[in-house]
């Protein structure tokens, strides 16, 4: 795959909204799903499923912190991306 097809892929992988609103907030602050689950008013399930997609695209990443593990950003294109567009969009 050539830089355009593997960008293409991510892109529509946050073609989501909840997806796009998980990292968009993942550039602020690192965070478990519990957390995510609480901040967006969804189901943890929905969240993990949505994870799952973002950590198959290589978008983010999770890091175990004890018993649950802590998402971030892992692609730092994707995060300057997402800030650009959701400048003045801060909740």
């Amino acid at each position: 795959m050539d830089v355009y097809e593997i960008y293409s892929e991510k892109l529509r992988v946050m073609g989501h909204p909840v997806r796009l609103k998980i990292v968009h907030g993942l550039c602020k602050k690192e965070c478990n799903v519990t957390k995510m689950s609480e901040i967006l008013n969804i189901p943890q399930a929905v969240i993990s499923r949505h994870l799952g997609l973002l950590k198959n695209a290589g978008i983010v990443q999770g890091e175990r912190d004890g018993s649950s593990i802590c998402y971030k950003v892992s692609d730092k294109k994707i995060m300057k991306m997402v800030e650009v567009l959701m400048e003045g969009y801060d909740e």
